[in-house]
């Protein structure tokens, strides 16, 4: 699994704490919130109940690890909360399955305006987060994907079964045929093109200049579902996306951006990147950006940076780096 770095630091004054000092009613702070991950509405943030979040926990201070769940319906978290001139901390492992709020008690609410126990310094309180967060496939998931399996098999066996009824000329002068209601159902460029009176649907074939007869069949064969090479090089794999993306193969285009996301490590992750923006890989270059936050933020060397545009590498280093607020 991917691992998504999180880090923010909240400073709140003292003057705000001490307006909740005496509250019953579970009332509290609230940092920005900042994105989990690039591709998702997943936010996180940091809150601060100064006499407790329930009335079982009165007089006690809790600060929170917050998540507001976006696409994903399970996230991992391994976070440390810590008041550094306190000397207190708190290690954390928990599972968001919903949006809520997961942490632990600093101190006591009169411990919390001690001066000397220093949670509060020069009238203000601080205090940080930092961890990991992983997405984690569902059960739900898992049955989808068994379903998906049982259909794959059967649309392979349409494979040079015979019938088809269309073909296919590539840049090399080579033919291949195919199905059009398959083609069809993947893509709604083909399928514009078979519609009746269309000069493809009239004359059966189509001229494809700009792919050879290799990355054609590759793709026209992982529209009838069957195995992707799992020893496709980068390049050919960025290939094959570009027929996909020109032929708007939806399935196509995202089984090939989650391959190449698994292929990312620190010496290709720019290349990768690169070439993600040059082929309008939206999904991927978001899995590069968050690759490449998580590298930086554990202080990882990445070569060839310098390919990179100057708005992606300074999201990068912004992602990677501790987020700050304060209420004053």
């Amino acid at each position: 699994m991917l691992e998504y770095p999180i880090a923010l630091e909240f400073t709140v004054s003292k003057d705000r704490l001490n307006t909740l000092k005496n509250s019953m009613n579970n009332e509290f702070l609230e940092s920005n919130k900042f994105a989990a991950f690039t591709d998702s509405g997943t936010k996180y943030f940091l809150q601060i109940f100064p006499n407790g979040d329930t009335d079982e926990r009165r007089g006690e201070t809790w600060v929170f690890l917050h998540l507001e769940l976006g696409n994903e319906k399970k996230v991992k978290a391994d976070y440390k909360l810590f008041i550094k001139l306190a000397n207190w901390s708190s290690k954390v492992d928990y599972v968001f399955e919903k949006s809520t709020g997961y942490g632990a008690s600093c101190c006591t609410t009169d411990e919390l305006f001690d001066t000397n126990k220093k949670f509060i310094v020069h009238g203000k309180f601080t205090v940080k987060v930092k961890g990991i967060l992983k997405i984690v496939e569902t059960n739900n998931e898992v049955g989808f994907l068994q379903t998906k399996l049982k259909l794959i098999k059967n649309l392979c066996n349409l494979w040079n079964i015979g019938f088809e009824d269309f073909t296919i000329v590539t840049a090399d002068g080579k033919e291949l045929k195919v199905h059009k209601n398959v083609l069809a159902a993947q893509s709604p460029v083909f399928a514009a093109m078979f519609k009746p009176h269309t000069k493809e649907a009239m004359e059966g074939k189509v001229e494809m200049p700009d792919f050879s007869f290799e990355i054609v069949e590759k793709s026209i064969k992982l529209c009838y579902n069957h195995d992707f090479d799992p020893d496709t090089s980068i390049d050919e794999a960025f290939k094959l996306f570009k027929f996909a993306e020109k032929y708007d193969i939806q399935l196509l285009k995202d089984d090939l951006q989650d391959y190449l996301a698994d292929k990312i490590n620190v010496s290709n992750i720019c290349q990768i990147a690169q070439r993600s923006g040059d082929e309008n890989a939206v999904k991927l270059r978001n899995k590069c950006m968050d690759s490449l936050s998580s590298f930086l933020s554990k202080n990882k060397f990445v070569p060839n940076m310098e390919v990179l545009d100057k708005t992606f590498l300074i999201t990068a280093f912004t992602n990677s780096s501790c987020h700050t607020c304060e209420t004053l």
